[in-house]
């Protein structure tokens, strides 16, 4: 193949320069399109604070239930000490629920529903306790360990309501989230749920696998008796 003629450096000296040219021709491209370049650079001005605006807004939110959240629990603890947990609970009920109808979509709405849960629960209410806890369901979905408690805790409240066959249900849904770590008292529940059933075989299950898998619990001193029994 024959080799390209090589240009004299008065040629290329006539020729235009590429970045001059690119140049100029973004110049001619900005000047005509000047009106909609700065539409867009507003738009994306407009959006960037959009964004500000909302991140100000759900802090200030969070920190709004976060406040409100603080102050029903104070008030809580204060009538406990002066009553009982069934009467302060209905005391400051009201504010919870405000709470979570205000806030519900947000963190601290998320906790207040399910710390109105606990202290439903232990205030016997085991059907608003219940309900409560369903709720929180959709609220903590990506969070593993929230779940575990979660369905723990609906375990517990079914049990309280006598209704062992969906109490056994939620029992073994945390026994699947994989907290292996914190199920102890999830396996002597299921361990106490199935003997009341009658079913002897998964009983033992979970009694036998309570004490392998976690040999310092404080419930193996109760099961190991009834294994050998």
């Amino acid at each position: 193949m024959a080799a390209a003629a090589k240009k004299t450096r008065k040629e290329l000296l006539k020729e235009p320069d590429e970045f001059i040219t690119f140049s100029s021709q973004l110049v001619g491209f900005i000047a005509d399109y000047k009106n909609a370049i700065a539409y867009i650079f507003l738009g994306l001005l407009l959006s960037a604070a959009a964004v500000s605006g909302y991140i100000w807004y759900s802090g200030a939110q969070e920190a709004e239930a976060a406040s409100q959240l603080s102050q029903a629990l104070a008030r809580y603890e204060r009538l406990r000490s002066e009553s009982s947990p069934d009467k302060a609970i209905q005391e400051v009920g009201g504010e919870f629920r405000r709470i979570i109808v205000d806030y519900g979509d947000r963190f601290n709405g998320n906790m207040a529903r399910i710390l109105f849960a606990n202290l439903s629960y232990q205030a016997g209410e085991f059907k608003q306790a219940a309900e409560l806890y369903q709720a929180s369901q959709t609220g903590f979905r990506g969070d593993p360990l929230m779940r575990f408690q979660i369905l723990r805790s609906l375990g517990y409240a079914y049990e309280g309501l006598k209704d062992d066959a969906t109490a056994i249900s939620y029992f073994e849904q945390a026994l699947s989230e994989g907290q292996k770590n914190l199920q102890d008292d999830v396996l002597f529940h299921l361990g106490e749920l199935y003997a009341r059933q009658g079913n002897a075989p998964k009983s033992s299950e979970a009694f036998n696998r309570l004490v392998t898998d976690h040999p310092d619990s404080i419930y193996n001193n109760m099961v190991r008796e009834r294994i050998r029994s």
